[in-house]
């Protein structure tokens, strides 16, 4: 699995289909929340062991960012999005590692995502690191 977001966050792509369809498997760390972020496409997140804090976000007009809602999420728990700019989110696990399938609209490891920093309401580009 690769490493994501300099921590102990990790993904593998399991699948991926000519037209972008994407399933991948997700290990989230108890450490240390994701920084919020996009996928730049809608997805369907299932927990299949220990349990996520999944933070939904928006970006508003004036380039403050607030958490639309928050939701503990454990085994067979699931969790949809649509696509920009109703994807920012950011994880967690919550004791221990949590691991969750993915399914993406594309291959969200090949195009570049918007990092958002909810301090100073900062958005960089970046491809998945």
């Amino acid at each position: 699995m690769k490493s994501l977001h300099g921590g102990d966050t990790t993904s593998a792509v399991l699948q991926t289909d000519p037209d972008g369809l994407t399933l991948m498997l997700g290990k989230f760390s108890p450490r240390k929340e994701t920084p919020v972020h996009n996928h730049n496409s809608w997805g369907i997140a299932c927990v299949v062991q220990g349990k996520d804090r999944y933070r939904h976000w928006r970006h508003n007009d004036e380039g403050q960012l607030k958490v639309l809602y928050e939701k503990e999420l454990g085994p067979g728990s699931f969790v949809t999005w649509l696509d920009p700019p109703h994807d920012i989110h950011s994880q967690q696990g919550i004791g221990e590692p949590a691991l969750e399938l993915v399914l993406f609209g594309k291959n969200t490891m090949t195009i570049p995502r918007n990092y958002y920093d909810p301090e100073t309401g900062e958005v960089r580009t970046a491809l998945p690191q």
